[in-house]
């Protein structure tokens, strides 16, 4: 299955799940209330955290009550998941390829992962899991690059991505910009 996933991923989240843990910031607790009011999550419903990584998004998804299925094809990834949260059920799969019924969640979230695995296929797969009125909600932890060290940090890595995709290269807006299964992005 991780043969779908990028190389870059594969190898480097396979190789350092641990100090993804370690190193990836936590989200902040007031993206709790646009979960609850964007999203309409909360007890009785249900989400899709895909490319759920080592589950840094996922426990804030827990706290909204709904029940949390996470998506990750990365094994390392998905066994620190496993590790931090127990109760979440954890599914070995990539984003269009999603072993679950037709119309079996209210959302589908991607913190820190549209942008890896964003294409037709993906939105496809999306639609076919989402029931009526279901939302999709794209999230990314960003860095404040007006701050000189941070902007500094940045310059040094930035040589060294290659072809991996990234948040801010913007293609993963191209997919669901043409894609007639999505609403506009808000």
């Amino acid at each position: 299955m991780t043969s779908q996933v990028h190389d870059a991923a594969r190898q480097g989240f396979s190789r350092e799940a641990g100090t993804y843990v370690r190193g990836r910031p936590d989200y902040p607790a007031p993206l709790l209330g646009w979960l609850q009011d964007t999203l309409a999550l909360g007890p009785g419903r249900s989400v899709l955290d895909v490319g759920a990584g080592t589950g840094k998004f996922t426990a804030l998804l827990a706290r909204t009550g709904a029940a949390v299925t996470a998506v990750e094809p990365v094994d390392a990834m998905r066994a620190q998941l496993q590790a931090a949260l127990p109760a979440v059920q954890a599914v070995a799969a990539t984003a269009d390829a999603v072993p679950l019924p037709d119309a079996s969640a209210d959302a589908i979230v991607c913190a820190q992962a549209f942008h890896w695995f964003a294409s037709e296929a993906a939105l496809r797969e999306f639609h076919r899991l989402l029931r009526p009125e279901g939302r999709l909600g794209l999230v990314w932890n960003v860095r404040d690059e007006t701050v000189d060290w941070v902007a500094g940090i940045t310059r040094i890595i930035t040589p060294y991505e290659g072809d991996a995709p990234r948040f801010h290269k913007g293609d993963w807006r191209r997919p669901l910009e043409a894609s007639p299964l999505f609403g506009p992005l808000e």
